[in-house]
């Protein structure tokens, strides 16, 4: 195993715990895990993980038992994924944001036998059946405790992920899939001491590698402040921090080659990925002297990466590679009877080797159905079935050449649409419903949805919008809603959804958010303004939410740097917590006199 740099010595087994406990033993006092100005060394992190074990031990977790976090990130979150490591069983990521409902699904379906999270959260799982604890402090000098006897191929954590039929389906993944990930090949190697960028969620696969590329090789954690930040906020950030490993998804690292690309400077290693990426984006780092820039792929059945690809910055290519497997990992393109295809031609994209995902939990026939034989390897060799459709190049470097099913990432996320729908089709007062995924005018995807409302029933926006953010992530939520008289069909009955309407054209389903009220003041008319040029609205009212409108965390970043422009200075606190555009004028009223700057009208 090619690990880049040397481990200090140890007889433990290779999980996930037992590499941080190394190096715990050997660099006590070396820093694990930065967080607004607090520093958990290698040491306290081992030993408040330690409590955490006996802790949930206590109450009957051990080995393939299911724990939920619902954390934010920082150091407590390590400390919970260590310590139900060191317990013998899985962590399953649950943000305390998702609808109450998504919630307790994912806590049901798991079966979780503990749930670990702060106490200002504790409220939401009072009804929960499971035990709610939180996070101990630090022993101070006790004796490392012995871990649960732990074999590789135990379950290291499930995390779930859109399903096509209404249900979200939980991936799980054993130790060795993971230590696989931040150990076998070089192009992933952390040194000692090397700063890892933490700023996924803790639901998104990306944090295993933020988490444990640092902390299996004794690297540190820099977690990036705040839920939502702004462009600025992030560029301050990794100027102070200057993090030698940065992951950002594809579209915010775009953002951030339009806005600050200098910031970009302060970054080592940057990986970006979950969409297709831009080469002109790569053109503009690498001719700032930006950071070496790798697009990965990797699917949450492979664990988190499966293959990477160097960037180049040549503005000229047609699109970018994703790249070539990571070590012990293999990828197949087949045709429809699961044959090779020729190097050049496309195909369906198998991957097999090294880190592929248990299975679904408590879905066996699906996981049968994703999780194939390998013809290709030796006996028990598995390959798993993305649904994307790929093909070799001549240089041996693989490319994305789109979906053959229904599934779709939009803003890095996986989403079944066909979840979505199920969603909108419980809404009492629809008829049918269908989802897509549709690029606006700047070309990103964005989710639309149309729906047919019931025979003598009336549809409000508003209420279809709030009936679907109750039951659906934010990232799940349709940007815009399409009220038609029917469904388009082809001359065989069956869905047209090629004659579906431009939803970016029908302005006028977004009248029902609300009342339309024009901005009074010159705040407000730019703050509509900007909304409208960033959202693709004819116009925006002064009462208008931004969510309602169909606006997401992404687009707020644009947002708050367009109104940087005008000389107007939001943090992403005071946007989300001011969403209407007579709040966010006020606000900025209220602060002082905003110098408006001609710059950009």
């Amino acid at each position: 195993m090619a690990t880049g740099t040397e481990l200090p010595d140890a007889n433990e087994s290779p999980t996930i715990h037992g590499l941080v406990r190394r190096w715990a033993l050997a660099t006590p006092a070396a820093p694990a895990v930065r967080a607004a100005g607090e520093v958990l060394t290698y040491g306290q992190l081992d030993r408040r993980a330690d409590r955490l074990a006996e802790l949930l031990r206590t109450h009957g977790v051990g080995p393939e038992s299911r724990v939920a976090i619902a954390l934010p990130r920082g150091p407590d979150a390590a400390v919970a994924m260590l310590g139900v490591l060191k317990a013998g069983a899985a962590y399953v990521p649950v943000d305390p944001s998702y609808p109450a409902q998504r919630r307790a699904f994912m806590l049901a379906d798991s079966r979780v036998a503990a749930i670990v999270t702060e106490e200002p959260q504790a409220a939401l799982f009072a009804d929960e059946p499971a035990p709610v604890l939180t996070v101990p402090g630090d022993p101070g000098d006790a004796d490392p405790a012995p871990s649960a006897a732990v074999h590789p191929a135990t379950a290291a954590y499930v995390i779930y992920t859109s399903g096509s039929t209404g249900r979200p389906k939980g991936v799980v993944v054993d130790h060795a899939a993971v230590v696989d990930l931040v150990t076998a090949d070089d192009r992933l190697a952390v040194r000692p001491g090397d700063r890892v960028a933490q700023f996924a969620p803790l639901a998104f696969d990306a944090s295993t590698f933020e988490f444990f590329g640092a902390l299996c090789r004794g690297g540190q954690t820099v977690v990036l402040d705040g839920p939502q930040v702004s462009v600025d906020e992030l560029g301050r950030q990794l100027r102070e921090h200057r993090p030698d490993w940065l992951f950002l998804t594809t579209g915010l690292f775009h953002l951030i080659a339009d806005h600050d690309p200098a910031a970009l400077s302060a970054v080592g290693t940057l990986l970006t990925g979950g969409d297709v990426l831009s080469p002109q984006h790569i053109s503009a780092c690498a001719r700032l002297g930006g950071p070496a820039v790798h697009a990965a792929y990797g699917p949450t059945e492979t664990t988190t990466f499966a293959s990477l690809h160097r960037a180049a910055g040549d503005d000229h290519a047609e699109r970018v590679p994703i790249g070539t497997p990571l070590a012990g990992v293999r990828f197949h393109v087949l045709d429809e009877k699961q044959g090779p295809v020729a190097d050049g031609e496309v195909g369906e994209l198998y991957i097999a080797g090294a880190g592929l995902a248990r299975g679904y939990h408590g879905r066996p026939g699906l996981t049968a159905e994703r999780f194939l034989p390998d013809p290709f390897g030796g006996p028990g060799a598995r390959m798993y079935r993305t649904g994307d459709l790929a093909r070799r190049r001549p240089d041996g470097e693989f490319e994305f050449h789109g979906r053959i099913d229904r599934q779709v990432k939009v803003r890095g996320f996986r989403i079944e649409l066909g979840e979505i729908e199920a969603v909108l089709n419980a809404y009492p007062q629809a008829g049918g419903a269908v989802v897509a995924a549709v690029p606006s005018a700047t070309g990103d995807k964005r989710l639309a949805a149309y729906l047919v409302p019931a025979p003598g029933r009336q549809v409000s926006v508003s209420d279809l919008r709030a009936w679907v953010g109750s039951r659906l992530p934010a990232h799940a939520v349709p940007a815009t809603f399409v009220l038609l008289d029917r469904l388009p069909v082809d001359p065989n009955g069956k869905l047209d959804r090629a004659a579906l309407p431009d939803p970016w054209q029908r302005r006028d389903q977004l009248a029902a958010v609300a009342e339309y009220r024009e901005p009074a003041t010159e705040l407000e008319r730019v703050v509509a303004a900007v909304w409208a040029e960033v959202l693709e609205l004819d116009r925006v009212g002064a009462d208008d939410n931004f969510f309602e409108l169909g606006g997401d965390s992404l687009r707020s970043v644009a947002v708050l740097e367009r109104l940087r422009q005008y000389g107007m200075e939001f943090t992403a606190g005071d946007f989300f917590g001011h969403p209407t555009v007579a709040e966010l004028a006020d606000l900025g009223r209220r602060a002082g006199d905003v110098a408006l700057a001609d710059r950009g009208r």
